[in-house]
Parts: structure tokens; sequence; C-alpha cells
């Protein structure tokens, strides 16, 4: 009788745990405000450059396997520079990538009692065992493009996808804009980001 409870409560437990686990199935889309900033490089023969973002939106999914540590969004965005005075340059978009905490290898397995009786038993006992680590932050490189100087330079993209997998707790994005500026004299470098939201 005892053992016929343990292994019912257990049950309840892992079917709990399982729910638990299942995200609810909605989409939701985000609309992140615009930023830009000007820069002017050391030196007198030098002029300023520009690097702005605009119309990102995210579109946060449920993810395909239903996993609550799994999260998954498209994200669509306008990048833009222009670069004056200089000889070339490069404008880069993309995302950084923070997990709260990262779940590594785990096993699955079972510690099974023998019972001896009159009707002799084995209760299964199954055990999981999750490796759980601090979380990291990454980043996405989604495009690249050379400048021309003088000229207003964009990088659009849409609905492209980030995944992020083996991760509980919140999962937050923010957008990233670089302009690296060469000149004969100097070179430099300017960014904005965009707002931190979470997936």
């Amino acid at each position: 009788m005892k053992r016929a409870i343990q292994t019912a409560v257990g049950a309840a437990l892992a079917c709990a745990f399982v729910t638990a686990l299942t995200p609810t199935a909605h989409a939701e889309v985000i609309s992140m405000p615009p930023h830009e900033k000007s820069f002017v490089p050391p030196g007198g023969g030098a002029r300023k450059f520009v690097i702005g973002s605009r119309e990102e939106y995210i579109y946060r999914i449920p993810p395909l396997n239903f996993m609550a540590t799994t999260r998954e969004a498209l994200v669509s965005s306008i990048s833009y520079g222009q670069v004056e005075g200089a000889s070339g340059g490069k404008l880069r978009i993309g995302y950084h990538v923070g997990c709260a905490v990262t779940i590594g290898a785990g096993t699955l397995g079972a510690t099974p009692d023998i019972i001896i009786g009159q009707l002799p038993s084995v209760n299964p006992n199954p055990v999981a065992t999750l490796t759980l680590a601090p979380g990291e932050v990454g980043e996405v490189e989604i495009a690249e493009k050379d400048m021309i100087p003088g000229k207003l330079i964009q990088l659009s993209f849409r609905d492209f996808h980030i995944k992020v997998n083996a991760c509980t707790g919140p999962v937050t994005l923010r957008q990233y804009s670089y302009v690296d500026y060469k000149s004969p004299e100097v070179d430099d470098s300017g960014a904005v980001f965009g707002d931190p939201t979470w997936l």
C-alpha cells in the first residue's frame, strides 16, 4: 500500500513537472524604439559619422518543441550609417543574447526497489539529473556592409530567426549596430544599442 501511494505521488509530481515546463502557446509582437548617435573622430581633419537603428520588431513565438527551456523569436530591423571625410568603413548589425541559467548534460535513469514477498514486485523509481551552470551572453551576427563615404548606407532584415536552447530562467535580447570608420589619419568606431527585452 505504501509503495502504491509513493508511486502515485511520484507520477503526479512528474506530470506537474512536465506541465510546468510546457509553455502556453502565444505569440507577441514587440515594437522597439529607434536609436541614433553621432561621433566625431579624433583629429582636426576628421568629420563626423552617424549610426542608428529603427523599425525594430521582435515577434515572440512558441518553441516548436513546446519546452520552456527553448525560446524562439523572429526579429526585423533597419540599421543605417553615414561616414563623412572617410576613405571607407563598415556597418555591422546583430544581437546580444543572454541566458540566465544554462542546462548542461543530464541523465535519465532509475533506482529500482525489489520487493520480495508472496507477490514479488519491482518499483522502478525513475530519476532525472540535470547539470545547471551560470548563464552566458552570446553574440548573433546578422549582416555587415561596406560604407561609401558621404552616402547613407542601410542594412535591412526581416523575420531573422533566433533560437535559444537549454536555458532556464529569462532569455534577454539586445540589438547592436556598429560603424567602423576608416580614414588616412584615424580609425574609429561607434555603436548604438537597442533596449533589452526578454523572450
